[in-house]
């Protein structure tokens, strides 16, 4: 059976379970369970490049899977603003750091948190972006985090419905080809409750033929911005359905830039319990021979700065410049993290 008609099954058989029907217009994803691939394995490339996405199992063990929750959780509490993981009541969005789309953390120096940097130098993870590549030599993105608060007890805490937002990050007239896989590690199970990312597997392949289909659209995107967002009727959409991938604590989703894709709340209804829904790690590398040296001094400066980026590793993108994050009213309010002291490895994957 191909997977397409496996989605479609699972699709069919889930019926009534999601927390609510989906608005006019949206596509639902269905939550699956995929195959696993070693990180750096030769099957995991070949998936990558046959679906546009491949989910590497336990690129951190469950041990430092459990370490970087709990590095997160040092995060918040340091941010100054009365965050107590022990204690849900203080996780309001008065104390919350600044989220975009989806319930990112991008600001606020969380790329360059304790967390961040644990979890980018366990060797399991280069080696998954490494084996893509052919490439040994790479760097690594400063990006932040994604952390779901319990919306069971609180509804404002809610992300994005699936299906409401697919998008690719990469402009398919100035970046042709593959330029980038993103990624992301789950430091928690996932599951339809839980909620996760969306993607419509193959939608890779399309990719060449967006300026055609939507020259008007497209036409509204500067050159520069790695963002395209598909209308819900786009007829891209409809042939597979979005999925959501099962992953265990320390998985690595990997998905090719071109891949089209987004974030989903809850497919079902979750326990009313005082514990994150989801936390990820986001996280991407690439080759540094793609970066020039203005780029490379950039990113150089960054750590000292603890300035958080984007995906994108070839191009300097200050995250701290996110609208949402200019519009804090009072961004002194949050203590960023100190300067991270780091050892070559570390200091190999910025740019040194």
């Amino acid at each position: 059976m191909s997977e397409q008609a496996d989605v479609r099954r699972a699709h069919d058989a889930r019926g009534s379970a999601a927390a609510e029907p989906a608005g006019p217009g949206v596509i639902e994803p269905v939550y699956v369970h995929v195959e696993r691939f070693a990180p750096g394995s030769v099957e995991s490339v070949a998936y990558l490049q046959e679906h546009g996405y491949v989910v590497i199992a336990n690129a951190l063990s469950p041990q430092e899977a459990a370490r970087g929750l709990d590095l997160a959780w040092d995060y918040l509490e340091e941010l100054g603003t009365g965050i107590d993981r022990s204690d849900w009541t203080t996780w309001g969005d008065d104390r919350w750091p600044t989220s975009v789309h989806g319930g990112i953390l991008p600001g606020h120096g969380i790329g360059h948190c304790a967390a961040q940097w644990f979890i980018r130098s366990v060797p399991a993870v280069k080696a998954a972006f490494a084996a893509i590549w052919q490439d040994d030599d790479l760097l690594v993105s400063f990006d932040g985090m994604a952390l779901w608060r319990p919306w069971a007890l609180n509804e404002a805490w809610r992300t994005n419905r699936g299906g409401s937002w697919l998008h690719i990050d990469q402009h398919p007239i100035t970046r042709p080809g593959l330029q980038c896989v993103q990624g992301l590690i789950s430091l928690l199970p996932t599951s339809p409750a839980t909620g996760g990312n969306v993607l419509i597997p193959g939608s890779h392949r399309t990719f060449e033929k967006i300026a055609e289909a939507y020259p008007e659209r497209l036409g509204r995107v500067p050159l520069e911005v790695d963002h395209f967002r598909f209308p819900a009727d786009d007829p891209l959409l409809t042939g597979t359905p979005p999925i959501m991938c099962h992953l265990e604590a320390g998985d690595l989703l990997l998905w090719d830039s071109r891949t089209i894709h987004c974030s989903s709340g809850s497919l079902e209804a979750p326990a009313a319990e005082a514990a994150l829904l989801r936390a990820v790690s986001l996280i991407c590398m690439m080759p540094r021979r793609l970066s020039s040296p203005e780029v490379l001094e950039k990113r150089r400066k960054a750590v000292e700065r603890v300035t958080s980026t984007t995906n994108w590793t070839d191009r300097f993108i200050n995250a701290d410049r996110f609208p949402q994050i200019l519009a804090e009213p009072n961004p002194e309010r949050f203590r960023r993290p100190d300067p991270p002291v780091l050892n070559d490895y570390q200091r190999r994957l910025v740019g040194w």
